[in-house]
């Protein structure tokens, strides 16, 4: 165990802090870019590149690496693409060869001139130009151990690109939605992607196969994935089911969970990991964060240790410098460029030394040299190579910038579809043959344009904006081209109203979830049972009083009136005293009084709660059931029918009991194994079972103990719940997968052979118990001793669930239980109200959406509502046929009007006002008003001028 005292030798290092003066200002303009999966900046050993803000289309600024303060000779732009750049990385083989992708749908290789020749960038034309997708480019990077072998990903595909032959070699199309991140193993076999439907792959490319697949992280939002090196693990970066940034780290070798997981924070910003390979330095920042993580992974058990938080200027991008470009002899182990919203900024990571006269070979091993382990053919063939190690010391470190240009034929350009001269004319040619992952739910992927506008020819030599505009005049638009251009233009449009379906103007979406003051809490609860089966609700209240368990022998349940809050005594509460454990208990929904509670010893237990509540201690119930001989699972209370329950036993058995003859009336005996529920449609005619055995079933419980429909349910063991949606016409389940993650579906009804939707919450061994709100159509979820609630809306539309707003409690919730609709309080917006029980108290809990015009009925928000708390029709009426829908109520109060007969607002007088009429004229107004002014200048004067009025003197005045 020796290993766990090993001092790491980068665990001092520093950030150097650069003085401002040292900064790249000069021509920098970064606040406005495009989001997407790059990082905004890369650096390789000569150069560095970055997005710029330019309304010209995609242009990047390239600056030699060693680079600082202020710019001479002002910064030179690279008019890349038509559009904003999306990613782009140098080629690990040639330090002048960058690859860049782009929004434009296009892929592009460039050979950068050399440093003194840095302003023949806006005349540079590219030497690779890939026929263009049919989606924005999403990704590119390089093979590490391949020469020429360039990997892009654009919406759900991965292509692999020879850029040697100018030819695409295979196409991946496995990928369920967008690919958001790639990385390829060092050892250049295999790579890992991170994908939008939130799964992570390791794709062998050569064999055109999966090799492992695992779920990621729980959130939707943008993810990374990074191989580490050429070891057996992965670092992945997201955020989790509560939108929390984490990082986790996975083995590759048991990749069905990770191994290691840490959470950052709560910022929006998507985590940028930047790993070392030759140290295990891996460094975290997010875009729009102010500060920049150090964390060192061990290679025993996989944990992240963090060694250093240091503060900087808020980060549009992050990129890392090579190990060859490194300043090794000042102790320089690794070197962040930042890219802010004016500037650029190093960030060179030192370990202190006492000197750095000598080249301290233990800080800085042999990295790998640019030269390819395997040539682009044989990688292609199915060979594996491995990369040549060079030596840092300066005495024997190689000349950086040796290989440019090489595997490119100098003095032309190779076409995408394989013509090398200029002379040659351009014929429509097939593409080549490309490997393909078949997937069955998946469309055929689409061939790229091989049209000759997509692989018209350039020279090599740099063409001026005149030849540029001469060839453009002289391209001959054919109908080809069009219909082309058309086809795509469909596609899009297509992939646009795919894309948007999901976005939902929801008037729940930003709910609020409030706990009422501490004085309406029932508070000082000792010995809260714990151990009641997870197939209970565990908590159940009506609108006078509620039940909790309590720890002691024979099923102790404390009854509580709701309108008797405060503190409650230490010990004597009178209770409700079974013989056996108590496993499940429920409200009548059409009396206050009555308690049905099940026990473990096979009997239902029929209770009629005084008024005023107890006094003493009850051991005698108002009657018994018995006919189930294992245990009891749950009971449930028929929604209109009055006097009828179910239950489920170990017996495997569903029985329907009428509790005005206290007798059992229907039994339900098809289920294999343990049934976790049952729900009742909002009609009362059907009954819906999920069972262990993972299947699903609906019951017509009147006409036949057979089942009408069938399908599968959650893989899990672990437990379920469902409840009707959408007036029956949908089934909401929650449950378990096989990795006992929690997950919620979407069945319609009718079809239970598959879910419409699934969402997977998080790693948490409690039931999700849900609750629906028909009037708003959310279901809420919690389980016990969870610390927040989660909440759906359910449409009808694809995809079926859309997430709200997600709230969070100071303490552990054990149980919810929702009133009526008609005790919400309407006049302050209040769609749902309900109990929340914590280990020591009772809670009530309230639920809003914010709203301006308080002074009016939200009526968009409260439609007439059902009347679930009364009975249609009697157990008898029901058993024989009958089926009575309740009554709809209006929520409206009768002092209040109706929001959408509410007058239009005219709009407020601001106390500040910027606008000023007298300011703001028209044209004509102010040259009249400038006409005006000049006529009443120049109009002749009927007074005499003053002079005029002066008296003189006579002329013999003047001689005295």
């Amino acid at each position: 165990m020796a290993w766990r005292f090993k001092t790491s030798k980068y665990k001092n290092a520093a950030p150097k802090v650069i003085k401002r003066e040292e900064w790249i200002q000069e021509g920098i303009s970064a606040g406005n870019l495009m989001q997407c999966s790059g990082n905004h900046i890369k650096a390789g050993c000569i150069y560095m590149t970055f997005n710029v803000d330019s309304s010209g289309g995609g242009n990047l600024g390239v600056l030699p690496v060693s680079s600082t303060g202020r710019l001479v000779n002002g910064l030179p732009l690279l008019p890349a693409h038509g559009d904003f750049v999306s990613d782009f990385e140098f080629s690990p083989f040639d330090d002048y060869l960058l690859a860049t992708g782009s929004a434009d749908n296009s892929v592009k290789v460039w050979l950068l001139p050399e440093e003194d020749n840095l302003i023949e960038l806006s005349n540079l034309n590219p030497v690779v130009a890939v026929p263009k997708q049919n989606h924005k480019i999403e990704n590119v990077t390089w093979n590490p151990m391949a020469e020429g072998v360039l990997t892009f990903t654009c919406n759900d595909c991965v292509v692999l690109y020879d850029v040697t032959s100018q030819e695409q070699k295979i196409s991946i199309n496995n990928h369920k939605d967008q690919i958001q991140s790639i990385s390829w193993r060092d050892n250049g076999q295999v790579f890992v992607t991170s994908c939008k439907d939130k799964r992570l792959r390791i794709i062998d490319p050569r064999a055109s196969s999966v090799v492992q697949e695992t779920q990621g992280h729980d959130n939707i939002r943008d993810s990374r994935a990074l191989w580490l090196g050429d070891k057996d693990m992965l670092c992945t970066t997201g955020f989790s089911r509560s939108r929390e940034r984490e990082v986790k780290v996975w083995d590759c070798r048991n990749f069905t969970s990770s191994v290691s997981t840490l959470g950052i924070d709560s910022n929006t910003g998507t985590l940028i990991p930047l790993y070392d390979a030759d140290t295990g330095m891996l460094f975290l920042t997010g875009k729009g964060d102010s500060n920049i993580r150090y964390y060192e992974i061990s290679e025993k058990d996989s944990t992240l240790t963090e060694n250093n938080i240091s503060r900087t200027e808020q980060v549009k991008g992050v990129g890392m410098v090579p190990k060859r470009a490194l300043n090794v002899m000042e102790g320089e182990v690794d070197r962040l460029l930042l890219l802010t919203k004016q500037a650029i900024i190093p960030i060179p990571y030192i370990v202190p030394r006492k000197n750095y006269l000598e080249f301290h070979d233990d800080l800085f091993p042999d990295t790998a040299s640019d030269e390819p382990g395997v040539s682009t053919t044989a990688w292609f063939s199915g060979a594996n190579g491995q990369r040549k190690l060079v030596s840092l010391n300066p005495q024997r470190k190689t000349a950086i910038g040796s290989r440019r240009g090489l595997g490119l034929q100098p003095g032309e350009v190779k076409e995408a579809g394989g013509n090398t001269s200029a002379d040659v004319p351009v014929t429509n040619k097939t593409q080549p043959e490309t490997s393909q992952v078949t997937n069955p739910s998946s469309p055929p992927a689409s061939v790229p344009n091989t049209s000759p506008s997509a692989t018209s020819q350039s020279p090599v030599h740099n063409r001026t904006d005149e030849e540029k505009a001469a060839e453009a005049i002289s391209d001959d638009v054919t109908d080809e081209d069009k219909a082309e251009a058309e086809q795509r233009e469909e596609v899009q449009k297509k992939v646009s109203a795919r894309i948007f379906s999901g976005v939902r103007q929801c008037k729940f979406k930003h709910w609020k979830c409030k706990t009422l003051h501490r004085s309406t809490h029932i508070e000082n609860i000792r010995k809260l049972d714990r151990t009641v089966p997870g197939e209970s609700n565990f908590f159940v209240a009506n609108k006078k009083r509620c039940v909790v368990p309590i720890e002691g022998s024979g099923g102790l349940l404390s009854v509580f009136e709701l309108d008797k809050p405060g503190k409650l005594q230490d010990a004597g509460l009178p209770v409700l005293q079974h013989q056996s454990k108590a496993t499940d208990y429920a409200w009548d929904p059409f009396s206050d009084n009555r308690l049905v509670v099940a026990c473990d010893d096979a009997k239902i237990w029929v209770w009629d709660i005084p008024e005023g509540g107890l006094t003493e201690t009850l051991t005698e119930p108002r009657g018994t059931l018995r006919g189930h001989m294992e245990k009891i699972y749950f009971v449930i209370f028929h929604p209109l029918a009055r006097d009828i329950i179910v239950t489920s036993a170990y017996d495997f058995t569903v029985r329907i009991w009428d509790l005005s003859e206290m007798k059992e009336v229907l039994q339900l005996f098809v289920h294999p194994d343990q049934v976790f529920c049952a729900a009742w449609s909002p009609d009362g005619k059907y009954l819906c079972t999920v069972c262990k055995d993972g299947k699903i079933r609906i019951f017509n419980p009147r006409k036949s103990p057979n089942p009408v429909m069938e399908g599968p349910g959650p893989e899990g063991s672990r437990g379920a719940r469902a409840v009707f949606v959408l007036e029956g016409n949908y089934l909401f389940v929650s449950g378990f997968d096989k990795q006992s993650k929690r997950m919620v579906f979407m069945y319609d009804t009718g079809d239970l052979s598959k879910p419409l939707y699934e969402d997977s919450i998080d790693e948490c061994p409690a039931i999700l118990v849900p609750y629906y709100d028909e009037d708003s159509n959310t279901v809420f979820l919690s389980g016990r001793g969870d610390g927040q609630m989660y909440a759906y809306e359910v449409a009808t539309e694809e995809p079926y669930l859309f997430p709200l707003a997600t709230t969070k409690f100071p303490t552990a919730s054990q149980a919810f239980s929702f009133l009526p609709k008609y005790l919400c309080n309407v006049k302050e917006v209040e769609f749902a109200k309900a109990y929340r029980l914590t280990q020591t108290s009772v809670e009530p809990v309230s639920f809003t959406v914010p709203r301006v015009r308080l002074e009016y009925f939200q009526d968009d928000l409260f439609p007439e509502t059902r009347v679930t708390w009364e009975p249609t029709m009697t157990s008898k009426d029901w058993l024989a046929g009958s089926n009575r829908q309740p009554r709809t109520l209006s929520l409206q109060p009768k002092d209040m009007t109706l929001l959408s007969q509410a007058p239009k607002e005219t709009p407020k007088v601001r106390k500040f006002e910027s606008y000023n009429a007298d300011t703001y004229k028209t044209d004509e107004q102010k040259k009249e008003e400038l006409m005006s002014a000049m006529t009443n200048k120049l109009s002749k004067q009927e007074a005499p001028l003053p002079q005029d009025l002066a008296e003189g003197v006579d002329e013999d005045e003047w001689d005295d």
